[in-house]
């Protein structure tokens, strides 16, 4: 812009690109286009002058906006509207932006490479963005974060100016200018001998910023401390003089040596000294180590006889702050000694060497290289000698391990920290050893109880199922991770197995109740007899009395403000809180994750020894000793593989994640997405259960003494409460959460989930797919298999959360890319018409499972003739379509199949229809803001009329004719070559025998529409394969689809549909039979049989004769033909090329023996 600099617009900068932009318009004297509308009566020179000028400003600030934001502006030429429509963009007056603007300036934090006056700056332009929307921040709040932020080479600067709370924000500038200055200056360099701090510069003498490291105080140096002083005259008893030695004597390695003194000054506890003489890293303080194992050994001096003790070893997480890569690193030290003795701690230059580091010289200071080059930290020299800078990353008090219960600790946390006595039963199925000493802190905190009652509760039951415990526990607070507030417990009486549930609300009980009856008695053969309850009116209501009497239940009720009565849940809820508190409390993990924490100690209860039982609860109810080696340690840190479809060819195939459960209805584990912050279940995975996933987590990991507070409330639901009702008509269909509603665990293979060292494996399993519109097969009889969302809010809390939003985001491009909308401000007194999602899975050709979204509009709430016309939508007939297929088969015709992608959005749509944001996208149309559809959309009424009026004007434009007898059939012919064309909805199917005019069709048609060639034969559920001597049409995967339904996939199969000769009108038995089942089924077959099985015509049509009031009797018949589907699957219709005339053929009997009606049936064979 001739000289003039104005940054480039990206999203993030829009005040000081908006500075600098008025500044430049105002310099070409071009400001005044966009503060005002063009003035009315201007002459034409003036009127010109004014013409150019918005020109110029619309041109120079297009010119100064990112790729991204000028497609979104590009279609405005006029000055003023466009930079209001920029300004409205990126300054809304919304409570969002305040709180981001204000929670920006709270976090406002210097960077380790940012110099004082870029940090100024920015801190003044965020003030300035506080402003401009609303949001006053006094001069004395700004100099509060600004120094707030402050750290690194500015952290004793901001001790000091704490204390000095009347300094403007151009004083502290000033200040951190001054420190900068001397921090690089020569000068700074410390003289040999000098007490002076390594990392942290001071100023001259004259600027009274001198300060301690000792205790960061001002105006004294370290020699001088009183604190350092005072703690030298209680430890100067025990001090032993060590001299140091260049004389080594060698000694064996068990016993390390080292060199630097231990008499010297204590260092500050942040400093490490650079030891090329040291065998061993040493740290003096227990707070650099998470743990450390005792191993008491000596420590000698090199080339004196003088020792000291080595109490233990554990490994050092630090933060280093001497890089030049911008924020700190983050390192780890291994097998480093504990010497208590020592006066500083050590870093062995061999150790380091042996680890593949590489330390290099500059000047006055050591480099430390890792094993690709990255530089790490630098050494400083002082005093002669070489000083790091580390922070430590545990603050926490360490405790001492045992390394001999190593194992042994490892699977008292995989299993909940369970308790000794039962963690020795456990030496069937894992290898620990035996140890009576061992000590858990964890334990001791989250499990410490008072005495406990007398035992009152009797095991009452001979067979799992006979007697069911259940209480309910609630309210809590946070709610889940997936919006839950309660949690149930279901707990067998006779195998002691746990059934957790959880719940938004207490009306939900009734409804988790009948599904568990209907499932496990199902899965089991057994019946629930009895049900024991307290008098909580979740349990004691007119709708679950009368279900339980209606099932032949007895139900069993407390005696209330007795909840011992109940003894057997009571004591279920006590076990999961407990081991639940203990997960959170080791794992560090936020509240929300609390139903994970209970769902995995249920699944984990069900797999541990019970009281009074001889084997655990899962081997009692399945019958079998489980395996246990997929259990994995609770909130440990996963690696886990990304799909193909959600990463590029250069982006590592694996992210990192924390541990939180075992997959849902399969084998896998739930994982915490870091990175996405969504829960996901994943099979392959790598495991690090010595890390917490919570140190990935940052800022959101939550204290985790507030524990006991998540589970106070769980008393004031069950006590009998006469006043208060439960409104059953409020009982929400929405899933409470992504939380297991179950708790058998799954049995996996040794080698199916590896642990860290092992690589990625690939899943093997296929997603299974979902049936489309158009009942493509393979895809029917996989839907009951997978997991396809009915709702957005599923979506997302679901465990395909990252492909779900992938599919999502497509869907949009899409829309977008056909301009189906516009965005217009929400009309007063106006129908909104809502907009939905619908999800499916669909399977490629190359057998790839693809996630589909697709937006739909809820038009059912529509009015005919007040909000749209005309609706109906032909499609081709099943009979025309076998026609063609015959036309094809004599002539030798080519037969090519092709689908429309995103058909309805080519038609333009002619009524105003207002359409609501898509749910999960709001923000992106903006608060009171509607979609204007331009286009026809799936789910309006009109939108698929539209769109066959749509390809039926392209289509004749292509000089296709319509023919009378169908109206989705053209057909285009020049006297010799012929094409024909039949549509269904979006599928089209062309029938040729030219090339030219073939692939000019389909020219002319991809000129308009983007359609997608099938490379498998398949239209309308149907497989279609050409054959030298003609065409055959079949259903065998529909086939399997309806056995797997019924079944009857592993049936043994009959040879006809229905017994030559039998009475097929059995006596009248009365033993009726659900109608909608039966009519489903006679529906299914006549689908079939009018397609590609004429030879269950006969028997199809003969039942469908009882639709009205189906017996058991044809029920059985019914199931006959399946049976003989299940032997002639592969069967084929076969369209012979040679058959040359027609043969007609008809039942010879008109008259049922049954009530004497005509029945019968012809065929005719082309």
């Amino acid at each position: 812009m001739d000289r003039i600099s104005v940054p480039q617009l990206t999203g993030t900068n829009y005040f000081i690109w908006s500075l600098k932009m008025q500044a430049a318009l105002s310099l070409k004297r071009l400001d005044s286009v966009t503060t005002q509308m063009k003035p009315e009566g201007l002459s034409e020179k003036d009127a010109l002058e004014w013409k150019q000028k918005n020109s110029d400003a619309v041109a120079y600030i297009k010119l100064s906006l990112s790729d991204e934001q000028a497609l979104q502006f590009a279609a405005e030429n006029n000055a003023k509207i466009l930079w209001d429509k920029i300004k409205s963009t990126f300054t809304g007056q919304t409570e969002d932006r305040k709180i981001d603007a204000g929670n920006e300036l709270k976090n406002l934090q210097i960077n380790s490479n940012e110099l004082a006056n870029d940090y100024i700056a920015r801190a003044r332009g965020i003030a300035t963005k506080c402003h401009s929307l609303g949001l006053d921040v006094s001069p004395r709040e700004l100099v509060y974060y600004t120094v707030r932020g402050l750290k690194g080479k500015f952290a004793k600067v901001r001790d000091i100016l704490k204390t000095q709370r009347d300094k403007s924000i151009d004083e502290v500038l000033e200040i951190l200018r001054e420190e900068e200055t001397s921090f690089n200056s020569p000068s700074s360099t410390r003289a040999e001998g000098r007490s002076a701090d390594v990392f942290y510069s001071r100023k001259s003498k004259n600027s009274g910023m001198r300060l301690c490291y000792v205790c960061r105080r001002p105006n004294h140096v370290a020699k001088d401390c009183f604190y350092r002083n005072q703690k030298e005259s209680t430890t100067s008893s025990r001090r032993r003089k060590v001299h140091r030695n260049n004389n080594s004597k060698e000694r064996n390695t068990a016993n390390p040596v080292f060199t630097a003194s231990p008499n010297e000054e204590s260092l500050c506890e942040n400093i490490w000294i650079l030891d090329s003489g040291a065998s061993c890293h040493m740290a003096k303080d227990c707070v650099w180590f998470e743990k450390v194992f005792p191993e008491r050994k000596d420590i000698y001096l090199a080339g004196k006889d003088l020792k000291i003790i080595c109490e233990g070893f554990g490994t050092v997480k630090a933060k280093t702050v001497s890089t030049k890569y911008g924020n700190p690193l983050n390192v780890t030290i291994g097998n480093v000694s504990y010497v208590p003795q020592l006066r500083c701690n050590l870093l062995s230059v061999i150790c380091l060497m042996d680890k593949g580091y590489k330390i290099k010289t500059d000047n006055n200071c050591v480099l430390i290289y890792d094993r690709s080059n990255k530089l790490i930290t630098k050494a400083f020299k002082n005093n002669g000698r070489l000083e790091l800078y580390f922070e430590p990353l545990y603050n926490s008090e360490c405790y001492l391990s045992n390394p001999s219960n190593s194992n042994y600790d490892i699977w008292h946390s995989r299993l909940c920290h369970l308790n000794a006595k039962y963690m020795l039963k456990m030496k069937d199925y894992i290898d620990i050893d035996d140890v009576n000493d061992f000590k858990c802190e964890t334990c001791d905190i989250s499990k410490i109880t008072r005495k406990t009652h007398p035992n009152i509760d009797i095991n009452q039951s001979s067979e799992i199922l006979e007697l069911i415990h259940a209480d309910l526990c609630g309210p809590i607070q946070p709610e889940s991770y997936g919006g839950a507030k309660y949690f149930m417990v279901l707990v067998d009486d006779f195998s002691g197995m746990y059934f957790t549930y959880f719940l938004k609300n207490k009306n939900e009980v009734f409804d988790i109740f009948s599904q568990f009856k209907a499932k496990y008695e199902n899965l089991t053969d057994k019946r629930i007899k009895k049900l024991r309850t307290d008098n909580g009116l979740e349990f004691v209501n007119e709708q679950l009395d009368t279900y339980l009497a209606n099932s032949g239940i007895f139900h069993e009720k407390t005696i209330p403000y007795n909840s011992e009565s109940n003894g057997k849940a009571e004591r279920a809820n006590r076990i999961l809180l407990e081991r639940a508190r203990s997960l959170l409390y080791e794992s560090e993990l936020p509240l929300k994750f609390w139903a994970e924490a209970i769902n995995f100690s249920t699944q984990v209860s069900n797999v541990t020894p019970r009281k009074g039982k001889e084997k655990i609860p899962l081997e009692t109810w399945i019958g079998k000793k489980p395996k246990l080696n997929y259990l994995k340690k609770f909130g440990c840190v996963a690696y886990f593989h990304v799909p193909k479809i959600m990463r590029n060819k250069f982006d590592v195939p694996g992210r990192c994640g924390i541990m939180l459960g075992y997959a849902r209805e399969r084998r896998g584990y739930r994982i915490y997405d870091v990175k996405n912050q969504k829960i996901i279940e994943e099979r392959s995975i790598k495991f690090n259960e010595s890390l917490k996933g919570s140190t990935y987590l940052g800022k959101t990991k939550v204290e985790t003494w507030n524990i006991d507070s998540l589970f106070e409330s769980t008393q004031d639901i069950n006590e009998f409460d006469h006043k208060t009702k439960v409104n059953h008509l409020e009982i929400s269909a929405e899933p409470a959460a992504n939380e297991n509603n179950y708790s058998i665990p799954f049995e996996t293979p040794d080698d199916a989930i590896n642990t860290v060292g092992g690589e990625i494996e690939t899943p093997v399993d296929q997603i299974p797919v979902r049936r489309s519109e158009r009942l493509k097969a393979k895809q029917m009889s996989t839907n009951l298999a997978c997991n396809v969302p009915n709702s957005y809010l599923e979506a997302k809390n679901s465990a395909d959360w990252q492909n779900w939003e992938f599919a999502m985001k497509n869907e949009l491009d899409s829309l977008n890319k056909h301009k189906v909308w516009e965005i217009v401000n929400r009309p007063a007194k106006t129908k909104l018409v809502k907009s939905k999602w619908v999800y499916s899975l669909k399977q490629s050709d190359n057998g790839e499972t693809k996630y589909k979204a697709r937006l739909v509009a809820a038009g059912f709430n529509q009015i005919k003739n007040k909000d749209y016309l005309e609706s109906y939508s032909p499609v081709v007939n099943i009979e025309s379509f076998r026609l063609l297929i015959a036309l094809a088969s004599k002539l030798n015709l080519m037969v090519r199949f092709f689908d429309v992608k995103t058909a309805y959005l080519y038609s333009d749509i002619e009524e105003t229809v207002y359409m609501l944001p898509p749910p999960g996208f709001e923000r992106l149309v903006g608060d009171e803001k509607v979609c204007k559809l331009k286009r026809s959309i799936y789910g309006l009424p009109q939108s698929g009329r539209n769109w066959y009026m749509k390809i039926k004007s392209e289509l004749e434009k292509f000089g296709l004719t319509q023919l009378a007898s169908d109206n989705c059939v053209f057909i285009k012919s020049d006297g010799q070559n012929m094409l024909l064309l039949c549509m269904h909805v979006d599928d089209l199917a062309i029938f040729c025998n030219n090339d030219e005019m073939y692939q000019d069709t389909v020219n002319n048609i991809k000129s308009v529409f983007e359609v997608h060639e099938n490379k498998t034969s398949k239209f309308l559920g149907m497989e279609i394969v050409k054959h030298k001597n003609g065409i055959s049409l079949s259903q065998s995967e529909y086939i399997e689809s309806l056995l797997v339904k019924y079944n009857l996939n592993e049936c043994k199969s009959v040879k006809t549909p229905i017994v030559k000769g039998e009475d097929t009108s059995f006596p009248p038995t009365n033993e009726l039979i659900d109608i909608t089942m039966y009519q489903e089924l006679i529906g299914e077959l006549l689908y079939l049989a009018n397609r590609t099985r004429p030879d269950i015509s006969f028997v199809t049509c003969y039942l469908s004769q009882f639709n009205h009031k189906p017996e058991k009797r044809h029920y059985i018949l019914a199931k006959r033909v399946l049976r003989y589907l299940m032997g002639t699957k592969d069967k084929k219709l076969f369209y012979d090329n040679n058959f040359g005339f027609v043969n007609a053929n008809s039942d010879a009997s008109w008259g049922n023996a049954e009530n004497g009606k005509s029945f019968s049936g012809g065929v005719i064979l082309l």
